[in-house]
């Protein structure tokens, strides 16, 4: 027998042997879903829509469960957690769907570093969503994380960060929070800014950066990473100096919106079933000078979709229906 043939022949036993292992880190694209603001006590059609993108990845992005209570006690926290699990599809929950918290599952409305059972909340969090006990999430305080994914050559870097853990005090009156001024503050505190800048410098030719609270959005009064000024321009020099293809996600606002800053672009998607009531929206229509398109109320979910050549990233409605889109060259 030739020496070709006996290498095909090889080349099928391993492929019979191990056939994902050939496969492993040569798919040719990468497609992460995003959502936010999903309510255990309602229904959630929107799940039906999701299923029909074939997702890599789905990514809960903060808000996830509305376990919290006035007083800060955890009593409604594993119930709502409880109820959850049974309104996930099956599909939803093979995925392994990766997870970051925001208020309304930390545990306290617009909390931060002073909530006092931080620490309990981030045990129910991590017991909730699966993350194995080796994980540093278990050992650490926090919720912050990365994990890594590959298409052919590009490896693609997602961070999922912690905006309430070590998040100082707001100021201002709630629903009219005002930019600080007083550099000592912080959104990520030491531990997690010094996680970030060395999970930046790994290899990577793409990052997904996942923040429950908006980064790029300016001229609203709710929690944002403009209350923080100095945290802000931290991040975006880190961006800068990155230098290779950056894209932004954020929940928590119940509306959606593409944003772009220079280069930078920021989907918002929120809310997976708990839009805002009709009378609000009727009198309330937001913008800013950075949201392309328009902002949009409705039940929605986020995509990106990530190939060798292209970014596209698109906003769509519980029908499956596009709302924004954006592609771009990488």
């Amino acid at each position: 027998m030739r020496k070709s043939s006996l290498k095909i022949l090889y080349l099928t036993f391993l492929l019979i042997l191990s056939p994902l292992s050939l496969a492993e880190g040569y798919a040719d694209s990468l497609k992460i879903g995003f959502g936010s603001c999903v309510d255990e006590a309602k229904p959630q059609p929107i799940w039906e829509a999701v299923e029909k993108e074939n997702l890599n990845d789905f990514f809960f992005v903060g808000d996830n469960v509305y376990g919290d209570l006035d007083s800060g006690e955890l009593s409604n926290m594993g119930p709502a957690y409880e109820k959850q699990e049974e309104n996930f599809p099956n599909w939803l929950k093979n995925l392994k769907p990766l997870a970051i918290w925001d208020d309304h599952d930390y545990g306290l409305n617009d909390g931060g570093s002073e909530y006092t059972l931080k620490k309990e909340a981030q045990k129910l969090f991590l017991d909730f969503w699966n993350i194995d006990i080796k994980d540093e999430r278990h050992k650490r305080e926090g919720i912050y994380f990365s994990e890594s994914r590959q298409i052919k050559n590009k490896k693609i870097l997602l961070i999922g960060l912690d905006t309430r853990y070590f998040r100082s005090p707001l100021e201002g009156e709630k629903r009219n929070y005002q930019s600080t001024s007083d550099i000592s503050k912080t959104i990520l505190g030491k531990e997690q800014w010094q996680w970030l800048e060395r999970t930046f410098e790994e290899e990577a030719d793409i990052v997904i950066l996942v923040s429950s609270i908006q980064i790029l959005a300016t001229n609203h009064g709710f929690e944002k990473w403009s209350n923080f000024p100095h945290e802000k321009e931290r991040l975006l020099s880190l961006i800068r100096q990155f230098q290779k293809p950056v894209v932004l996600v954020s929940g928590d606002r119940h509306k959606a919106g593409i944003y772009k800053q220079e280069n930078l672009y920021e989907l918002t998607s929120s809310s997976l079933n708990k839009p805002l009531p009709k009378w609000l929206v009727a009198v309330w229509d937001e913008t800013d000078p950075l949201l392309l398109g328009k902002m949009h109320y409705d039940m929605n979910y986020g995509l990106i979709n990530i190939d060798s050549r292209s970014i596209s990233i698109d906003l769509k409605d519980e029908k499956g229906n596009v709302l924004e889109s954006v592609e771009f060259d990488i």
